[in-house]
């Protein structure tokens, strides 16, 4: 692609300011064309096309066209873009005009636009779009635009061209390069003074950097004000720079109030005002001091610039993280568990390798429709089907049994890394409720209710990192942010005692559950103060987060009898689980670990799964026995791991063990593709149900 030119993405950044300048609907129209014809060579065309919908406007209105691809504009009748709308829209235009349609939709007041161009993916439409949004910085959109012009310019082809241009991986790509440059040549060498153990310095930059994108993602949300600006971490260092004296210090005059105080305390104290304007209470625990926050920690100025300048303000952000079937040419919340993946996780020894999103969704739509078909024994298999892949719902007989099916399953990551199995799902269990609501008015539209409940009821992960379970904490934080509409946002949920950080395989499961009994209500006991603890802030959090660390080895010496073990206890952190037979869906992409690294934990996985143990099995082989352990008779197991277990010897035992446990529902070998980046792991989806004949764990 050519070099970006600096003249030409001026002049269409001007014509964008012009079309939203527009007072009128016909004048911004109007304007619009010009950004497309003057500023990016398409040709003009003229005339509307009728929508017949009453509750779409009457008629939108043809734009230009390049190349037989059709640019139509409307303006809707709500104050936001809805995808629901842009379907509908889309579907009329193409009863009169064909398939190839650039669709460009306004809210109501012209606030927003968004520039759609919808590609297809496995049978279903995704929309993929750039946003416009009056009063914001559109930098990724103009230059992802300029370069499409720049390249058809030159002589490449146009619909390649266009087709890069909604490229959000390349977005993706740029980011992490600039950010990684960022973080080991800026960063990293100015916090040397203070943390001169390499670790504790990349995990101290790691969490100064999560912080600051946290407050870049919210700042859409208008939550956060400085002198009036939204753009508010920008602003504070604008009037630190404009306004501080010379011993004057941004970290510690400016953000460790934020973070500690503001962010972090119920009431903010009016002193505070003048140095960090108006924010909200959070909640939630990530601006929550730690023990490496306290004492003197030098953060000099001299980094602020290059993260505002080249990174923070450099790229379009939205804190809405794409699904499979709506994406934007953005940097999104998933870029947080990305960066994780490729910076902090030494991937040799970790094994860990970020799963694409169409891979997680298709697990975990397989795991949904086989916890159905067992929770909701009156639905035929192809009306699931439909209903789970493509949101049909009109062949369910009871709706009602569904949607409580739905809000009762409970599903584990035992290997959650930054979350993408844990948002994954969350994305899948709302869509199908709201689909629900849509067709059956079953259930809420109120999508940060729902989201809330998800999140509390439905989701449990576990990893061995505590910094990833810190990022899936902040993406399912993020993601319930983003549904809340209003000025004063309700404090974050506590997600301590649902998304945690052990070591899911080295703690021995019961053997008899029966022993239970006697520790059942102490474990129900925990249970609640853990829910409570969810919900709770202030003094009754550190109250609860007391008693429940009491409570904790109590249970555990009950259930083990006194003998020191390692490890997540699960029986313990998650009894509630085990309370109703176990997990009704375990997925997850387990590391690739290979035994020569695991030789110390040998022993014990030797005690913990004699049914599967092998002396060079790698790592992730018994991460299927403990999913095992983990699900309820008829639960589901998704895994994608290597398939070398299908065929070596040290897959022998683990085969047999699956063969007398396990109903398989599916395998898709990828063999040697490339599925995930800058790894050859020869990849497998595997698809299992748990026998309700199955003999005890062993």
């Amino acid at each position: 692609m050519p070099v970006f030119d600096l003249q030409d993405g001026k002049d269409l950044e001007a014509a964008i300011e012009r079309m939203l300048n527009a007072t009128t609907d016909v004048d911004a129209l109007a304007r619009l064309q010009a950004v497309f014809v003057e500023s990016l060579d398409f040709e003009p065309t003229n005339g509307v096309v009728p929508l017949d919908d009453a509750e779409l406007p009457a008629q939108a209105t043809r734009i230009a066209q390049r190349e037989n691809v059709q640019v139509v504009a409307v303006i809707l009748k709500e104050a936001t873009v809805r995808a629901d709308r842009c379907r509908a829209v889309l579907n009329a235009i193409r009863r009169t005009i064909g398939d190839d349609v650039l669709l460009i939709a306004a809210d109501a007041g012209r606030d927003e636009w968004q520039l759609i161009y919808p590609t297809t993916t496995a049978g279903r439409e995704v929309l993929r779009r750039m946003v416009v949004r009056r009063d914001e910085g559109r930098r990724t959109v103009v230059e992802q635009l300029v370069g499409m012009y720049q390249a058809a310019r030159s002589g490449r082809d146009f619909r390649r061209a266009l087709e890069a241009a909604y490229d959000v991986e390349a977005v993706t790509r740029t980011f992490f390069r600039t950010y990684r440059a960022i973080f080991y040549e800026t960063v990293m060498p100015a916090l040397m003074k203070s943390f001169p153990d390499e670790e504790r310095r990349t995990l101290y930059a790691q969490k100064l950097f999560n912080r600051l994108l946290f407050i870049r993602f919210l700042e859409k949300k208008g939550w956060l004000t400085f002198d009036g600006r939204t753009d508010y971490l920008r602003a504070l260092w604008e009037d630190h720079t404009a306004k501080g004296d010379a011993g004057d210090n941004f970290y510690r005059d400016r953000l460790c109030m934020l973070f500690f105080e503001g962010l972090n305390q119920p009431v903010q104290a009016d002193r505070l005002a003048w140095r960090i304007g108006t924010v909200p209470y959070l909640n939630g625990g990530l601006f929550e001091q730690g023990e490496d926050d306290r004492g003197e920690v030098d953060v000099p100025d001299s980094i602020f610039a290059p993260i505002m300048d080249g990174l923070l303000y450099h790229f379009n952000f939205t804190v809405t993280e794409a699904t499979p079937l709506e994406v934007e040419v953005a940097v999104d919340p998933e870029m947080l568990g990305k960066v994780f993946e490729e910076l902090v996780t030494g991937r040799h020894e970790s094994g860990s390798y970020y799963t694409p999103k169409p891979i997680v969704a298709f697990m975990g739509r397989e795991a949904l429709k086989g916890y159905l078909a067992t929770a909701v024994p009156g639905e035929s298999a192809d009306a699931l089907a439909r209903f789970v892949d493509a949101h049909d719902p009109s062949d369910i007989r009871n709706g009602m049994a569904v949607l409580e099916a739905l809000r009762a399953v409970r599903i584990c990551d035992p290997a959650c890394g930054s979350g993408a199995y844990l948002l994954g799902m969350l994305h899948e269990l709302l869509d199908l409720r709201q689909c629900l609501f849509a067709t059956r008015k079953l259930g809420t539209d109120d999508l940060y209710q729902e989201k809330l409940e998800i999140i509390q009821r439905n989701l449990y992960g576990v990893d061995l990192k505590p910094f990833a379970v810190n990022i899936a904490r902040l993406r399912l934080w993020l993601s319930l942010a983003v549904e809340y509409d209003g000025p004063d946002p309700p404090p974050l949920p506590n997600l301590d005692y649902r998304i945690e950080a052990g070591d899911s395989l080295l703690a021995p499961m019961p053997t008899d559950t029966g022993q239970l009994g006697l520790v059942w209500d102490q474990i129900r006991e925990y249970q609640r103060k853990t829910g409570v603890f969810m919900r709770a802030y202030g003094e009754q959090k550190r109250v609860l987060e007391a008693e429940i660390d009491a409570l904790r080895p109590i249970i555990d010496a009950n259930i083990h009898m006194g003998r020191a073990i390692n490890g997540f206890k699960w029986y313990v952190e998650f009894g509630e689980a085990f309370e109703h037979g176990g997990f009704d869906i375990v997925l997850a992409n387990p590391p690739y670990v290979r035994q020569e690294l695991i030789s110390a934990l040998k022993p014990t996985l030797k005690t913990v799964y004699p049914a599967v143990y092998a002396g060079t099995a790698d790592l992730y082989c018994y991460f299927y026995a403990r999913a095992l352990q983990l699900l309820k008779p008829g639960g589901m197991l998704a895994f994608i791991s290597s398939n070398k277990w299908f065929r070596a010897a040290y897959g022998k035992n683990l085969r047999a063990h699956i063969a007398n446990t396990c109903a398989v529902r599916s395998i898709t070998d990828f063999g040697d593709l490339p599925v995930f980046e800058s790894a050859t792991a020869y990849p497998m989806i595997f698809i299992a149900q748990k026998e309700y004949s199955t003999p005890p764990s062993e």
